[in-house]
């Protein structure tokens, strides 16, 4: 009787079968895979859950149409960029530049400035438009409360 059981074709090997009650080696694999992964995943879920905060970082008054405003809300330890591309349409962005980590300086025109290498950013899409960045600045999510400019991060 061959070890194939109907599924061999005639110029295969004989699949040689893990003896009962011992793991092999591809299933140890598995399990351990799914069981490291399993904690990476809930690590990370809780990381997220725990991040994710929302601010109230400034008033609609204090950012006018075309510009953008460096804030650091109470509590948190980083500082928001928020601009108003067009008017009632708010966004968010990390205030630091993505070449060197430091502050920008705002936004005028639609126009983000990092004031140290002079990257520049675009205020709605907060996309790289020159200089030596290389990556667009990280969105934030925002939301208008009222007269409260919130945001998500």
């Amino acid at each position: 009787m061959s070890d194939c059981e109907g599924v061999c074709s005639a110029d295969q090997e004989p699949i040689a079968q893990p003896k009962t009650g011992m793991l092999s080696r591809r299933g140890l694999l598995a399990a351990l895979g799914s069981g490291l992964a399993a904690v990476g995943l809930t690590t990370l879920g809780e990381t997220a859950a725990y991040a994710a905060k929302t601010y109230t970082v400034c008033k609609t008054t204090d950012v006018k149409v075309g510009s953008g405003k460096v804030f650091r809300p109470a509590g948190a330890s980083a500082y928001v960029l928020v601009t108003q591309p067009r008017k009632g349409v708010w966004r968010a962005f990390n205030a630091n530049c993505t070449h060197e980590n430091v502050p920008v300086a705002g936004a005028a025109n639609n126009v983000v400035v990092c004031n140290q290498h002079g990257a520049q950013f675009n205020a709605d899409t907060g996309a790289r438009t020159a200089g030596p960045a290389r990556r667009a600045l990280t969105k934030f999510t925002v939301a208008v409360s009222g007269t409260s400019v919130k945001v998500t991060f």
